[in-house]
């Protein structure tokens, strides 16, 4: 053997050493661990993900009920527009409203930006390693930007006949690896005390930062499966495997993108969404960045209509 791969293989095998080690020190404990309490993790874990499913499906049904409330009030809207024959008015209003709640949500995304970057220069200890781990689960539910691998795609490890099944392309991939993290938390710190004394040292470092971190890794986990369902619906659809009926390609897409805006809106509730973005307009003394883009237009397009009869009219006399 060269002394390269000599020294490619040795932390390999030391790699395996201390997988070997955690497995025999879990033994270990678990072997010291009452069945009864073992019993009340596994209940946990069990009603964790069924309470985590409900999240998710709550998540969606408020967002429908939003969507909904937000569709009836723009219709009501309209149709007394079109009785009072103010129409050109009420989409001068909606316009303008609509780009003062674009600017909204660009300055509370750039806020949240902010308050990042300050936490981090303010407590680099404690906030650094939360950003880490929202940053690592987002990769790992995505697998990127292109949103090729990470959790979703770990069916392919049964092969590609197994590709786009309903259990890794659906809520159920969040409710998995939410439930599954938040499963391990538990279990060390219910084992914590049984492990031999002389214990690998990650086993006191998951005790201290699994707590903290693990609501960050989870949110950044879910925010990555949503974004991954949403690219495959829109821009790889393809058609779910497995599914014991005959649909349509266009429904497929659809059943993934509701699956990914589920997850997103559990995302959303997660990190404290107060509720939907509503676009309103400020008071009528202070006219808003998008009053005053409609009225803008406005003038501009009476001005052109003006020199048009302007024009015309000097060729009719």
């Amino acid at each position: 053997m060269t002394s390269a791969a000599y020294s490619h293989a040795q932390p390999q095998q030391l790699h395996i050493h201390r997988l070997s080690r955690l497995r025999d020190e879990l033994r270990f404990a678990l072997s010291r661990t009452d069945a009864a309490v073992l019993r009340e993790w596994g209940g946990r874990s069990a009603g964790r993900l069924v309470r985590l499913t409900g999240q998710r499906v709550g998540a969606l049904s408020d967002l429908v009920k939003s969507i909904g409330r937000a569709g009836v009030a723009e219709a009501k809207g309209f149709g007394q527009a079109v009785r009072s024959h103010r129409i050109s008015v009420h989409l001068g209003d909606r316009t303008a409203a609509a780009i003062d709640g674009t600017i909204s949500v660009s300055r509370t995304g750039a806020s949240l930006a902010r308050s990042i970057g300050n936490a981090l220069v303010e407590n680099p200890k404690d906030n650094a390693p939360k950003v880490l781990a929202a940053f690592l689960g987002f990769y790992a539910g995505s697998g990127g930007v292109d949103g090729d691998g990470g959790i979703p795609d770990l069916d392919l490890l049964a092969g590609i006949d197994a590709h786009r099944s309903l259990l890794t392309h659906s809520i159920l991939a969040g409710v998995l690896a939410e439930g599954l993290l938040l499963a391990v938390v538990d279990l060390a710190s219910q084992i914590g005390d049984r492990l031999p004394h002389d214990h690998d040292p990650l086993w006191d470092r998951l005790a201290a930062a699994a707590a903290p971190l693990s609501g960050p890794l989870t949110a950044g986990a879910s925010a990555g499966i949503a974004y991954h369902l949403l690219w495959d619906a829109g821009i790889e659809p393809a058609a779910y495997h497995g599914l014991p009926v005959e649909m349509p390609m266009e429904a497929h897409a659809g059943l993934m993108g509701a699956n990914g805006v589920a997850e997103a809106a559990y995302v959303d509730s997660c990190i404290g969404n107060n509720g939907p973005t509503t676009f309103t307009q400020g008071p009528p003394s202070e006219a808003s960045t998008g009053r005053k883009f409609v009225e803008t237009v406005g003038r501009s397009v009476d001005a052109a209509g003006q020199l048009g009869k302007d024009f015309f009219g000097r060729f009719n006399k």
